[in-house]
C-alpha cells in the first residue's frame, strides 16, 4: 500500500471514530434537562459533541481532497502493537458500556484500571488507589461544579452513593 493511501486510509478510520463519538455525546446531551437561561447546563456539552462531529467531518472531508499531508515515520497502524491498539479501543467500548449500565463514576474507575493494565501497570494498589482518587475528582469536577448531567445507570442507578460527592440530593 502507498503511503498516501495509507494515510487516508487511517484518516477516514480516525474520522469515524470522532464522528461515533460526536454522535454519541450529541445523544447524551440532549438527556440534560433545559433551564430557561439563555446558556444553560446543556450548553457545553452540546457544544463539545457538536464540534467532534465536525471535527470528523473535516477529517474525512481532507481524506476524500487527499489533502492528508507527508506520512511521518511512526504514524499509524504499521509500526504499533496491534494489540494494544485493541485493548485500548476495547477500553473505550468498556468506557460506554459501563457508563450506560452503572454511570460515570464507576465506568471512569473501571476505564482508568483497564487502561492501566493495558499500558503495563501491574500494581494493584496504586491503580485502585489512583481509579478511586480520579473518580471522585471528575465526579465533583463535572457532576458537582459543572453541573453536568449525571444520568442513571440502566442496570444499577449509582447516584444515591455518588451524589455527596457532588453535593446533590
Amino acid at each position: 500500500m502507498s503511503s498516501p493511501d495509507y494515510k487516508i486510509k487511517i484518516e477516514y478510520g480516525v474520522s469515524a471514530v470522532v464522528l461515533l463519538v460526536g454522535v454519541f455525546f450529541i445523544f447524551q446531551a440532549f438527556t440534560i434537562e433545559t433551564s430557561r437561561e439563555s446558556v444553560g447546563p446543556r450548553t457545553l456539552p452540546l457544544i463539545l459533541a457538536v464540534s467532534l462531529v465536525v471535527g470528523g467531518l473535516w477529517l474525512a472531508l481532507r481524506a476524500f481532497m487527499g489533502k492528508t499531508g507527508d506520512l511521518k515515520e511512526g504514524y499509524g497502524f504499521l509500526e504499533s502493537d496491534v494489540k494494544r491498539i485493541f485493548l485500548v479501543v476495547a477500553c473505550g467500548v468498556l468506557f460506554v458500556i459501563t457508563f450506560w449500565g452503572f454511570g460515570y463514576f464507576l465506568a471512569v474507575f473501571v476505564t482508568l484500571i483497564a487502561m492501566l493494565l493495558t499500558f503495563g501497570v501491574r500494581n494493584w494498589l496504586a491503580m485502585i488507589l489512583g481509579a478511586i482518587v480520579l473518580a471522585f475528582i471528575f465526579q465533583w469536577v463535572f457532576m458537582g461544579i459543572m453541573l453536568l448531567n449525571d444520568p442513571k445507570g440502566a442496570i444499577v442507578d449509582l447516584r444515591p452513593y455518588t451524589n455527596w460527592i457532588t453535593g446533590a440530593k
